[in-house]
């Protein structure tokens, strides 16, 4: 191999070391920059006793944790469905990262005034607007801040009442004879 061809591997494996270097760094930045992100709400989902779903042109949907299990209140009522309600339960802790005041948008384009969708996880409520064109993120209103989010939670809270139900306790298969 002549001297050309050596410094040629040596700049190219160089130039490679530098693009590892620099994406280490952004990766490490974007992981520090997601952990000073706080939290939607300042609550655990562990705490949350009470989910109110208002929901457009749907009925409300009511859910009340009893005895450590979760209760379907309205529009009937019935055990409910955990693995249902779990992803609701952690939207508190959803961390996104953009955000804006309530000055900044136009609510009525956002579809934040009135909401499509309103969200009480205790006493704290969380407006749901329309899905951002660039992006498809949903927007989400909690007092006068406004935040971009994954949308995968919308589908789910306007689904029909009766998926929220779990099954019935006495599900048993009877005793054959």
């Amino acid at each position: 191999m002549n001297a050309l061809a050596r410094r040629q591997w040596l700049n190219g494996g160089l130039l490679g070391l530098a693009g590892g270097l620099a994406a280490l760094a952004l990766f490490e930045l974007d992981r520090e920059r997601s952990a000073e992100i706080s939290p939607l709400l300042d609550l655990a989902p562990a705490r949350i006793e009470r989910i109110v779903v208002e929901r457009t042109g749907q009925e409300t949907l009511a859910f009340k944790r009893r005895t450590g299990r979760w209760w379907m209140t309205a529009p009937t009522a019935g055990l409910a469905n955990p693995v249902l309600l779990d992803p609701i339960l952690h939207l508190a802790e959803a961390r996104c990262l953009l955000r804006y005041t309530a000055d900044e948008l136009d609510l009525k384009a956002s579809r934040l005034d009135p909401p499509q969708l309103r969200l009480h996880l205790n006493d704290r409520e969380i407006r749901f607007g329309t899905t951002a064109p660039t992006d498809g993120q949903r927007y989400l209103q909690i007092g006068n801040t406004i935040h971009l989010c994954p949308d995968g939670l919308y589908p789910l809270l306007t689904s029909a009442a009766g998926s929220f139900l779990g099954k019935p306790l006495n599900t048993m298969a009877p005793e054959s004879k």
